[in-house]
């Protein structure tokens, strides 16, 4: 519990307000959504940032961007979403309430569920892959997924780790969310730089080392991003630690707070087969049946605008012969559920979940307001 007593009064009064707020809203049903409800939970998000709450803080927003949808009457609101993440940030708002109330240091840093983070001085990574999520109207984000070249800081080669960047949608843009990987960083490069099959140098960054093994990226006014060597040794970190990922499922104890992909690993499938893929109307969804050594696993993705690249991907690999093929899996209602991102071919990496397309920059810049 690192708060100095200014942010302890002023998050037990954040915290408090938003349990009433949540707790109103739910005695008088969604009818009563209000722009000024939304505002009271995005408050509190920004508050939640600001002092690295970040669990609760990615709760909220997700709560909040199900809410904007209730509000304009979205097609896109899913009741069962928004009561869930409604519900998990009322779970943790209490918690958290209570634990600076009972002065309980440990309970509130297990609701944190913040790994420590460490400054490692510069790092050199190789990227994987890379996730695509698209909420209309609000934000597009873009996970990388990394390995280090070479030993760092008692960090061994081949470690995974993650970085994120996210921008925010303005309600009337329409721009190709591969377009944002094209904005320049404060740190004076650009996201794309991750997709020229490049390793990356990063200097004066942060990581957090989670109870998985993973690790996640942060960087800072002072970090720096250049483009590296080409990585011609791709073959080195597809690899997946299924013992590894066997023990975890073993030693996991379910909480109320448990969202299922948070149980995800990186894997690479290397004989597998994919099916006939099925439209899920109700879900927006398309599944793919995929068969890896006898083993079934359905790949989930987008039946919409921003899953479109990923289809017409999927639709071709249904033809080809078998390459190494990088990707997510978490475990979900008794399915293996697979999120395809890098086909590894003769001709290098292919990023599934991005359009293949040229961006304008010109036409990008111009559609953006600052």
């Amino acid at each position: 519990m690192n708060l100095n007593p200014t942010e302890r009064r002023k998050l037990e009064t954040v915290l408090a307000e938003l349990i009433k707020v949540i707790e109103d809203f739910l005695r008088t049903g969604l009818t009563t959504a209000s722009e000024a409800t939304r505002q009271t939970l995005n408050v509190t998000f920004q508050e939640a940032s600001r002092l690295r709450l970040l669990r609760l803080g990615s709760t909220l927003r997700l709560a909040n961007d199900e809410m904007a949808k209730l509000i304009r009457n979205d097609a896109d609101f899913s009741r069962s979403r928004f009561a869930f993440f409604l519900n998990r940030t009322w779970l943790l708002a209490r918690g958290l309430l209570k634990a600076l109330k009972g002065n309980d240091a440990a309970a509130f840093d297990k609701l944190l569920w913040t790994p420590p983070r460490r400054p490692i001085a510069r790092i050199e990574v190789a990227v994987l892959g890379v996730v695509k999520k698209v909420v209309p109207r609000t934000f597009v984000s873009f996970d990388f997924k990394l390995r280090l070249v070479a030993a760092t800081d008692g960090l061994p080669a081949g470690q995974r780790m993650s970085w994120s960047c996210v921008f925010p949608l303005k309600p009337d843009q329409d721009i190709p969310a591969e377009a944002f990987l094209h904005l320049p960083h404060k740190q004076k490069f650009t996201a794309s730089q991750f997709l020229e099959g490049k390793t990356m140098v990063l200097t004066n960054v942060t990581v957090a080392l989670d109870e998985a093994g993973g690790s996640r990226l942060s960087l800072g006014e002072q970090s720096t991003v250049q483009r590296g060597a080409d990585v011609d040794d791709y073959p080195r970190y597809l690899s997946w630690d299924v013992a590894r990922a066997l023990e975890r499922i073993e030693k996991h104890e379910p909480t109320p707070f448990d969202l299922e992909v948070e149980m995800q690993e990186e894997i690479v499938l290397r004989h597998w087969s994919i099916g006939a893929p099925e439209a899920r109307e109700a879900e927006k969804q398309v599944w793919y049946p995929f068969t890896e050594s006898g083993v079934p696993l359905t790949a989930v993705v987008s039946a919409q605008e921003d899953g479109k690249s990923h289809r017409k991907f999927l639709d071709e690999m249904s033809k080809k012969k078998p390459a190494p093929l990088f990707g997510l899996l978490h475990y979900e209602k008794c399915r293996l559920v697979f999120q395809p991102l890098t086909l590894f071919g003769p001709k290098g990496p292919a990023h599934l979940m991005l359009s293949p397309d040229k961006v304008d920059r010109a036409t990008l810049l111009k559609a953006l307001t600052f």
